[in-house]
């Protein structure tokens, strides 16, 4: 059940940046940075649901890349101040890739590939 709520939270994410990306292209007042910037936070809030529900159903190593993930977004704030010309390529870049990750675990989960290993336990 958590995993279906994690792939409807995907899809929306997906969606609500599509529909940031048509209001950029056609709105008049609004500039790449800031549409960018909405489109962070989104995925920030998105990504840190999504992490909350399935931590403890996914593998370490998908927990650990979210919180990568999860960072990258966070340090492209600092980016957007510090060197504002890196900060739109940057950004397609980490959106990219975490929707690329996203719906590559998915599919993978369904396939019953991508299960956390069972904790051992210390013998004396």
């Amino acid at each position: 059940m958590k995993e279906k709520i994690n792939f409807t939270l995907h899809s929306i994410s997906l969606i609500l940046i599509l529909a940031l990306l048509a209001w950029y292209f056609v709105g008049t007042g609004i500039t790449a940075a800031t549409a960018f910037t909405y489109m962070i936070m989104v995925l920030i809030v998105v990504e840190i649901t999504s992490l909350a529900l399935i931590s403890s159903t996914y593998p370490e190593s998908h927990t650990s890349f979210k919180i990568g993930i999860i960072a990258a977004l966070f340090i492209l704030f600092g980016i957007k101040t510090m060197m504002p010309s890196f900060f739109i390529p940057i950004s397609v870049t980490l959106i990219t890739l975490n929707f690329l990750y996203n719906f590559y675990s998915n599919s993978k989960r369904r396939k019953g590939a991508f299960k956390r290993k069972k904790k051992k336990t210390a013998r004396f």
